[in-house]
C-alpha cells in the first residue's frame, strides 16, 4: 500500500445489498451463530449515497429508472406531445387534496408545487397544445409513512384533449405503457434480471393472451384489459369483500386495490389492467 486511506469506509460495497440466494446464507449462518445479521440499513445507505450506488442492484435500479424517462419522453414526443417545464415555486396550492411545503419568497408567502396540474391543463386545454407532458419535481408535505406516499418525487405528468370519448385517453396510456415495458424488456433485460436475484419478482404481464374471449380492451398498437368498475365490484363481492369493507360506487382503499389485483391475475392472467 503506497498511501492507505486515513479513514476507514462507512461499510463495504459488498455488504450493501445482497442476493435472496445470499440472504438466505447469512440468516442461516446467523442462526447457528446466534447471532444477528448485520446488514446495511437504509439511513446509512443514504448518507453514504456514492457508495450504495456502487453495488450491483442500486445501480440497476438507477439505469432502469432513467430507461423509464427516455422511453417515456421518446413515445409521447413521437405522438405530436409537447414537453413542458412548469414552475415549482408557487403563490398557492395548484390543487386539493394534498398539503404543501410553504415558504417565504421576499416576504411574500409562497408554496413548492404538489403538482403541475394547473399549468399542464391551461397548456393544454386553455392554450390550444392540446397534448403536453413533463418530467418534474413534486413536493406534497403529507406525513403519512407509508410505501403509497413521498414527499419529493419525480413526476411523469401527461395532459391531452380528447375529441369524442375519454376512452381516447386510455388508449394513449396503454400504448405509452406497452411501449416502456416492452423496451425496459428488451433494452434493460440484464439489470430486471439482476434485480429480479435481489428482489424474486415474476416477470410482469401486461397485454391479456389472444385465448381470452369475451374481453374489453384499450390501445390502439397495444391490447390492455379493461375491467369494468362493476365486475370488479363483482368479483370482490364473490371473493367475499363485504359492502361495509367496499360500498359499489366507492373509490378503493388500498388492501382492495391489491386484493383486487390478485382476483384479476387469477381470472384474466395479467398484472397490468385498467378499471373502467
Amino acid at each position: 500500500v503506497v498511501n492507505r486511506a486515513s479513514v476507514s469506509l462507512a461499510f463495504q460495497v459488498t455488504d450493501c445489498d445482497h442476493t435472496a440466494e445470499e440472504q438466505a446464507k447469512l440468516e442461516k449462518a446467523a442462526e447457528e451463530e446466534g447471532k444477528p445479521v448485520i446488514s446495511v440499513g437504509q439511513d446509512l445507505k443514504l448518507n453514504y449515497r456514492h457508495l450504495s450506488l456502487r453495488s450491483p442492484y442500486q445501480a440497476a435500479v438507477m439505469r432502469i429508472s432513467s430507461g423509464v424517462c427516455h422511453f417515456f419522453r421518446e413515445f409521447l414526443n413521437s405522438n405530436g406531445f409537447i414537453e413542458i417545464q412548469t414552475p415549482k415555486l408557487l403563490g398557492g396550492q395548484s390543487e386539493g387534496g394534498a398539503e404543501v411545503f410553504m415558504t417565504n419568497y421576499f416576504d411574500h408567502p409562497a408554496c413548492l408545487a404538489q403538482s403541475p396540474q394547473l399549468h399542464k391543463q391551461i397548456l393544454a386545454a386553455c392554450s390550444g397544445l392540446e397534448r403536453v407532458f413533463e418530467i418534474g419535481p413534486v413536493f406534497r408535505a403529507e406525513n403519512s409513512n407509508t410505501n403509497r406516499h413521498l414527499c419529493e418525487f419525480h413526476g411523469l405528468d401527461v395532459e391531452m384533449a380528447f375529441n369524442e370519448h375519454y376512452h381516447e385517453v386510455l388508449d394513449m396510456f396503454s400504448d405509452l405503457f406497452h411501449y416502456i415495458f416492452n423496451n425496459l424488456n428488451e433494452a434493460y433485460a440484464r439489470e430486471i434480471e439482476l434485480i429480479r436475484q435481489y428482489v424474486p419478482v415474476e416477470p410482469l404481464v401486461f397485454e391479456p393472451s389472444a385465448d381470452l374471449k369475451d374481453i374489453r380492451t384499450v390501445g390502439t398498437t397495444s391490447r390492455t384489459l379493461l375491467l369494468g368498475f362493476k365486475e370488479a365490484i363483482a368479483m370482490l363481492r364473490e371473493d367475499g369483500v363485504t359492502e361495509e369493507e367496499q360500498g359499489d360506487l366507492e373509490d378503493m382503499s388500498t388492501p382492495v386495490e391489491k386484493r383486487l389485483g390478485a382476483l384479476v391475475k387469477a381470472k384474466y392472467g395479467v398484472d397490468w389492467y385498467m378499471l373502467d
